[in-house]
């Protein structure tokens, strides 16, 4: 029924069977044809024909309205994606486990490739500015010169406690608890600075270990401390003599937003992403 719509469209705009047979390359006979059928599977018919032309009927006139901004919705997303035949994503190796693979149905649709992998999302930053990826997924980072940007979601970070620790029969666990045992952190990057910046406040003089994010679980579970970890990541593992509590007051969140190169690609990805948390 599709393409018997877009004849009607377009007879409806040229208000004549003959220039909208001319323009949609088909014979007047089998446009008139296609109308008929139409008109028979809706029940009612589309147009007076006059002197003067080719007139919508009142119903026909209220259907026309109704499905052609549709149409025009249809079209302008079609295009959308005929541009974008492979689009680069940057990503960390968080971001690729445990939130792209929910929207993987969705971007592949949108030809989505992740092309770079950076530790630390704001790493990914230079990449966008020489074009050498088209879009990223950048925590705590609202805008980017020359970028389009869009906010995704708020994450807290939720603390891995050792199951040998009293702590970890808690429902929630505040900082300064946590701060009375070893600090599990990465050696660089928004969370590292964060839980140093809160340590310096709370001057902390006990001990801290650093080690990247996929080690952190790992020594947590020998006792050795506490980390802390995205919830995403959190959610979606199990370790053995981890407790993962959430933090009272959620003193450790981050932004996620969303950049792309161009407006049209914004809108294309965000439309993939909401659909995804839609289903």
């Amino acid at each position: 029924m599709l393409h018997q719509l877009t004849y009607f469209i377009k007879i409806a705009e040229e208000r004549s069977f003959t220039s909208a047979a001319k323009a949609l390359f088909v014979s007047q006979p089998a446009l008139s044809k296609q109308m008929k059928k139409l008109e028979e599977e809706l029940g009612f018919s589309l147009f007076n024909r006059s002197v003067r032309g080719v007139e919508l009927t009142t119903k026909g006139k209220a259907f026309y309205e109704d499905i052609r901004p549709l149409f025009s919705q249809i079209n302008q997303t079609v295009d959308r994606y005929k541009k974008y035949d492979r689009i680069r994503f940057g990503s960390t190796p968080i971001l690729s486990t445990y939130f792209l693979p929910g929207f993987y149905k969705q971007l592949q649709y949108s030809n989505v490739n992740v092309t770079a992998i950076r530790e630390d999302s704001l790493d990914l930053v230079p990449l966008l500015k020489v074009h050498e990826i088209d879009a990223a997924v950048v925590q705590n980072t609202p805008e980017i010169e020359g970028m389009y940007s869009n906010f995704l979601f708020s994450e807290p970070f939720v603390a891995a406690v050792p199951v040998s620790l009293s702590l970890a029969d808690k429902e929630e666990v505040t900082l300064e608890e946590c701060f009375n045992y070893t600090q599990i952190i990465p050696p660089t990057g928004y969370l590292s600075e964060q839980v140093r910046g809160l340590l310096s406040e709370h001057l902390f003089e006990g001990n801290m270990l650093e080690t990247h994010y996929l080690g952190m679980g790992g020594l947590v579970s020998l006792g050795i401390g506490i980390a802390y970890l995205p919830k995403m990541m959190a959610d979606a593992i199990e370790q053995k003599g981890v407790t993962f509590l959430p933090l009272k007051g959620e003193p450790l969140h981050r932004e996620m937003y969303l950049h792309t190169s161009s407006p049209d690609l914004l809108k294309l990805l965000s439309q993939s992403f909401t659909q995804a948390l839609t289903l």
